[in-house]
């Protein structure tokens, strides 16, 4: 996902009288993926193979594997991180669903979900309660506890910046 200084661009309005803020092209395709999954495409079939799909270490080295509750946790605390600027809504980034044509437009419109929200609030919890109960460590790679790190981090600096929420959020948001 690109950061929102790359994916948010200023655009005419239809009337061409003003400006809205418009969220477009939010992915980045990886092209070094694509390489790597070509390695795994059968010579008889030209599709690829289930292995292609697996995570890997560094230069094609073993697919590696996780515990489930890691796999939930990586799941909650990435919907966490992709929340909108008011830390309501996840942000629809990953375009346009296609399936659901009344939605095919809320991505670009900067558009996030509460009912997200509230799944990834219960995602979480069920990982804490989890964690508490069976007093187990949740093992993560390496990759993610960056992110996690830093999740905490721009936490630290907006507890730490005073800011307070307002009374009411207005209509104009």
């Amino acid at each position: 996902i690109k950061p929102r200084s790359e994916k948010y661009v200023l655009q005419y309005t239809f009337d061409g009288k003003g400006h809205h803020v418009l969220q477009l092209e939010s992915t980045v395709f990886d092209k070094n993926k694509e390489e790597e999954q070509e390695a795994f495409r059968s010579t008889t079939t030209g599709i690829l193979g289930t292995d292609a799909y697996w995570q890997r270490t560094p230069n094609g080295g073993e697919a590696f594997t996780s515990a489930p509750i890691a796999k939930l946790f990586l799941l909650g605390a990435t919907k966490f991180a992709t929340r909108d600027a008011y830390g309501m809504g996840v942000e629809y980034e990953g375009g346009r669903p296609g399936w659901n044509d009344a939605m095919n437009g809320l991505p670009g419109m900067v558009g996030s979900g509460m009912p997200e929200t509230y799944e990834m609030y219960q995602l979480l919890n069920y990982v804490k309660k989890v964690v508490i109960t069976y007093e187990r460590p949740v093992v993560i790679p390496t990759e993610f506890f960056g992110v996690v790190n830093e999740i905490n981090a721009a936490l630290d600096t907006l507890d730490s910046s005073g800011f307070e929420e307002p009374e009411a959020t207005s209509y104009d948001v």
